[in-house]
C-alpha cells in the first residue's frame, strides 16, 4: 500500500526537560545515531545548560558517546546514567 501524499520518512525529535521548561529541541531527518547525538549535545544542549547541571540519560547505546561526554565538561556539566 502506498503512503498518502508521497513516501514516508523517519524523523527524530530530541529535547531536554529542566525544572522550568522544555529546552534544546532539535529535529533531524532519519534515526538518531552517535554522531548526531554528539552534535546535539555540543551544539544545541550544552549552550543551554548552566554550569553544574547534571544531565540524566537512559542507557541507550547512542547516549554512551565519547564525543558527547567530552562536550559536557566544557560546559561545566556532566552525564548521569540511569541504572540498567
Amino acid at each position: 500500500m502506498d503512503a498518502p501524499f508521497g513516501s514516508w520518512g523517519t524523523q527524530t525529535f530530541i529535547a531536554s526537560l529542566d525544572t522550568n521548561a522544555l529546552i534544546a529541541p532539535w529535529v533531524i531527518k532519519g534515526a538518531m545515531d552517535g554522531p548526531a547525538f554528539a552534535a546535539n549535545v555540543e551544539k544545541v544542549l550544552a549552550p543551554e545548560l548552566d554550569p553544574g547541571t547534571i544531565v540524566i540519560l537512559d542507557n541507550l547505546a547512542t547516549h554512551k558517546n565519547s564525543e558527547a561526554a567530552r562536550a559536557m565538561p566544557n560546559a561545566g556539566c556532566w552525564f548521569l546514567f540511569l541504572p540498567p
